[in-house]
């Protein structure tokens, strides 16, 4: 008896949750995927700046996000229509994130290489005056 009573409300459960999930469609201003590396980059670094200097960008009025968008000449509504589009495609979202990993990498690591030949410069400026 309880197991058809059970069964009497899994049964319409099941049916309504079987639901069909549309998927966004794609915006007629889509952000080309290069572009989006570009612009997924310079947030990046946005984000980075401002989390590293907060009180320094506030004082200074700096509106990072706004300052990238308009470089890139797209709109925020732009911007997260053509996220949200490349998100449902998991593999060019991963294709774009992965650029984006590796062109942060390379600038980080072609830093650390500028910074470490300043400082070998330095010391051996500091060695030739001794």
């Amino acid at each position: 008896m309880f197991y058809r009573i059970s069964l009497l409300i899994a049964l319409p459960l099941l049916i309504l949750g079987c639901q069909k999930i549309e998927n966004t469609p794609k915006p007629e201003n889509l952000i080309p995927e290069d572009k989006m590396v570009e612009i997924l980059v310079d947030l990046a670094k946005i984000d980075a700046a401002m989390s590293v200097s907060t009180k320094e960008y506030e004082k200074r009025g700096v509106v990072g996000r706004e300052l990238i968008l308009k470089k890139h000449q797209v709109d925020s509504l732009q911007l997260v229509q053509s996220n949200a589009y490349y998100a449902e495609n998991f593999r060019v979202n991963q294709r774009i994130y992965e650029r984006v990993e590796a062109i942060l990498k390379f600038q980080n690591d072609s830093l650390n290489e500028i910074n470490e030949r300043l400082k070998q410069e330095k010391r051996s400026q500091n060695n030739g005056e001794n």
